[in-house]
């Protein structure tokens, strides 16, 4: 088995075109802001960066076994943790999401790590964290200001952080999922 680490993963990164409106949320609510890009998380933690050429095969494989899809982030949900929780954006619908994620698994099943959640896998895309006895209001706050948006998903990202990087992920490799004449 190949070592893990919580330095690098594998996600989905919503367009740059629809970025902005998340971000500007992010930076008043995230403390990780400046650590991560948005995404969805799909496998995490992940292949230490030294392993990277060994995974990269199954990861291309997995991307062509997958086609393009839309999302749509028009809710605003939270986990709830011990002394605060977790907003998050709802990415739907979220089959093809979990449909990827069952692929990667296949392909890497040593790092199903994201589906031993209670309830499995669960795509989100946070954005901020809250104390318990503000969420409700902030959610509601936020979703009535909120625009919803639709982008199309072509690809994933292998993502690292290390000190070269200033601890920040950054996109070690996309792979595109297979095009519409591959189909």
């Amino acid at each position: 088995m190949l070592s893990k680490t919580h330095t690098t993963a594998v996600v989905l990164i919503p367009p740059e075109t629809v970025q902005a409106p998340i971000q500007a949320i992010r930076r008043i609510h995230d403390r990780n802001v400046e650590r991560w890009m948005p995404h969805i998380t799909l496998l995490y933690p992940f292949a230490v960066h030294r392993d990277f050429a060994a995974v990269m095969p199954a990861l291309a494989q997995a991307a062509q076994e997958v086609c393009p899809f839309s999302v749509e982030f028009a809710r605003f949900d939270a986990f709830r943790h011990r002394k605060s929780s977790t907003m998050f954006l709802i990415p739907e619908p979220a089959n093809d999401i979990v449909q990827l994620h069952d692929t990667l698994v296949k392909h890497l099943p040593d790092y199903d790590d994201t589906a031993r959640y209670a309830g499995g896998f669960h795509p989100h895309l946070s954005v901020g964290q809250f104390q318990h006895h503000s969420l409700r209001t902030e959610q509601q706050r936020l979703q009535k200001k909120w625009q919803p948006l639709r982008c199309e998903m072509t690809a994933f990202s292998l993502i690292y952080r290390s000190p070269e990087t200033a601890d920040r992920f950054v996109v070690a490799e996309q792979f595109a999922f297979k095009t519409r004449s591959q189909q």
